[in-house]
């Protein structure tokens, strides 16, 4: 009875049962890695990874000055408006 009081309980199991699986799309999958395999087709991930980091910065970038150079136009359309009305109102009330 003594023994039972110091004994360690196992962890639990980690089980996670999917709610969907498409056994269609999984079979593709094995059957495209297993060809490009064959083929020699391996694509270095790293490599992309790398790649596509550095051209999403960059369209980032060039959307960014897109947005302001827009941003800028639009502001100076919107002052020169007003400065036209303004300068109407004064002239023909005046």
């Amino acid at each position: 009875m003594a023994l039972l009081f110091f004994r360690q309980r196992k962890p639990r199991r980690f089980e996670i049962k999917p709610r969907y699986y498409d056994e269609h799309k999984d079979r593709l999958a094995q059957s495209e890695a297993r060809v490009r395999k064959q083929l020699g087709l391996e694509e270095n991930k790293k490599e992309t990874k790398h790649y596509d980091n550095i051209h999403n910065a960059l369209f980032n970038s060039l959307d960014r000055s897109r947005q302001e150079k827009k941003s800028k136009m639009r502001l100076g359309i919107i002052l020169g408006i007003f400065v036209i009305v303004i300068y109407l109102v004064f002239h023909y009330a005046g």
